[in-house]
């Protein structure tokens, strides 16, 4: 049978190790010598995700694949790759996964702040709230939790993972990574790639923040093309601006680089 990779399973698999890279072989070959119907009794589904998902296990590793058919016959979609967590360093109990070279700001300049003034709030009044009232949640009222009450999960239980069960990451494990190694979205990373956290799509224009553990620790909303970030009780803490690729930088209110992300905070549904 044929394969095909998504760009995000081969961009993983440059971040896997000669074992791993092994097991990963051993699966492709499996996959090209066989039909869906030979490999039934290695698939799992994985019940309540479009798309019929299923995955593949070999060691520590986990292969998410879909299947389809065209003219020229049977293929196997390759959807994504994980490593069981807790198997090797980089991966932790959360289900974090090691940043791709590309996407890391350490390593590629275009995405880094001090090297790109472009993306560097301290250089660029239009990406400072500071300077730019309408990405200010004290200037500006539409964004500002504290007075507009559709954006403050305190007042609107539709956004309030305490009151709303399906954004609780502790009671929906469709969105929580370290219970959904399928799951494929931001997770918050520090200067040191390190993982502080991950993020959870709330509605059209709220993004809940989790820590490691799963516990609510903030939430952001939309200000132009930046992000603003609110603990819990609405108090703007943080924001992120673009990075040129499809993730963000978050500084401090005072415009100081403290993190980033490799995708986008509140992405479509169809994403």
């Amino acid at each position: 049978m044929r394969y095909v990779a998504t760009p995000e399973f081969s961009e993983k698999v440059s971040t896997l190790d000669s074992e791993e890279l092994q097991s990963l072989a051993s699966v492709l070959e499996r996959l090209k010598d066989g039909s869906r119907s030979a490999l039934e009794k290695e698939l799992t589904s994985l019940s309540g995700l479009e798309g019929n998902l299923h995955v593949i296990k070999q060691g520590d590793l986990r292969v998410f694949l879909s299947f389809g058919s065209n003219k020229d016959g049977e293929y196997a979609l390759l959807v994504d790759l994980a490593v069981r967590q807790n198997s090797r360093t980089g991966h932790s109990a959360a289900g974090f996964r090691a940043v791709s070279p590309n996407l890391d700001p350490r390593k590629n300049r275009m995405i880094n702040p001090r090297q790109n003034s472009i993306i560097d709030p301290k250089r660029n009044m239009m990406i400072d709230p500071n300077r730019n009232m309408i990405i200010d949640p004290r200037r500006n009222t539409m964004i500002d939790p504290r007075r507009n009450m559709m954006i403050d999960p305190n007042r609107n239980m539709m956004i309030d993972p305490l009151r709303n069960s399906m954004l609780d990451p502790n009671k929906n494990s469709l969105i929580n990574p370290a219970r959904n190694s399928a799951w494929n979205g931001a997770f918050l990373y520090n200067l040191d790639a390190r993982p502080e956290g991950f993020f959870v799509r709330a509605g059209e224009k709220v993004s809940l923040q989790f820590d490691p553990d799963a516990n609510f620790v903030g939430f952001c909303v939309p200000a132009g093309d930046n992000f603003n970030m609110f603990n819990p009780n609405g108090r703007w803490v943080a924001f992120f601006a673009k990075s040129g690729a499809n993730g963000y930088n978050q500084f401090d209110t005072s415009c100081n680089w403290i993190g980033f992300t490799t995708k986008s905070l509140l992405p479509r549904q169809d994403d």
